[in-house]
């Protein structure tokens, strides 16, 4: 029993040494898990290199909670959503600003900002803005920028009010299942970020028509957690930008560049 127990010691030790080499990736769930594992995967494996260290790759069940796991220092660094980042830094939530993201478009090219969508079926009556009262409508988390606080704003510049003259709302949580719905006729309308519409094939791209396009949005912020050692988020900034992709498909990480923070900042208006 006694060398049971120091046995379980042991491991426990060595379990604890090996955990502290290890650093939590987390990002919001704009996607499924499996998409998410293959966006990021070329990244994990250059920090994991770069490190020496095993990165756990982790995906929040929605979006305010990545802030929280953050916060808890459960989660080491994490690529959050723009009005999140802006929305922490209101708060003055302790973390660290690294870079913000360039993803790949359709056409191979690197971008770090992008627009938000409200779309609704080719076949269906709305044609303009005006035509969403009682109409069902599809958003994805209330915390995403292009999925809800984007087409919130311009609901409300064109004369509706989101909270109380759409019909039936949804939160969808991720922008594919607002495709999957408009496509399926399951709502009228619904928002969703320009990438999940650009990657779609032609025949379905052809059966959705854009109401309105969002001004443009900043992509998604790295930020670490406070708790980390500051030479060490230093030197994870420094990874980070000199990171250049050599797989390239539609929305994955082709890279990423410093913004100025004011550019998320001034997301902090919309309600």
């Amino acid at each position: 029993m006694k060398i049971k127990k120091i046995i379980s010691m042991m491991l426990l030790f060595c379990f604890s040494l090996f955990a502290n080499e290890k650093l939590v990736l987390g990002v919001n769930p704009y996607k499924s898990t499996t998409e998410l594992q293959e966006i990021y995967a070329e990244l994990v494996e250059y920090l994991e290199k770069a490190l020496d260290r095993e990165i756990v790759f982790v995906v929040s069940k929605d979006y305010n909670q990545l802030l929280t796991l953050i916060e808890q220092g459960s989660v080491d660094i994490a690529s959050i959503s723009p009005k999140l980042f802006a929305t922490s830094r209101q708060k003055e939530i302790p973390t660290e600003y690294l870079a913000t993201l360039q993803v790949t478009d359709d056409q191979n090219n690197a971008r770090s900002a992008y627009h938000g969508l409200i779309v609704t079926h080719k076949e269906s009556s709305i044609y303009t803005m005006a035509d969403l009262k009682k109409k069902s409508f599809g958003f994805t988390d209330p915390d995403s920028t292009s999925g809800y606080f984007y087409p919130r704003l311009i609901m409300k510049q064109n004369g509706i009010d989101p909270k109380n003259e759409l019909g039936k709302v949804y939160m969808l949580k991720k922008h594919s299942k607002i495709i999957d719905a408009i496509l399926e006729k399951s709502i009228d309308a619904g928002a969703l970020y320009d990438g999940a519409y650009i990657i779609l094939p032609k025949e379905k791209q052809e059966q959705i028509r854009i109401l309105a396009t969002s001004k443009e949005i900043p992509y998604d912020a790295m930020i670490a957690s406070n708790k980390l050692d500051k030479a060490f988020v230093a030197k994870i900034r420094t990874l980070l930008l000199n990171f250049h992709a050599t797989k390239h498909f539609p929305s994955s990480i082709a890279g990423f560049e410093e913004k100025p923070l004011s550019l998320y900042d001034q997301l902090n208006h919309l309600e």
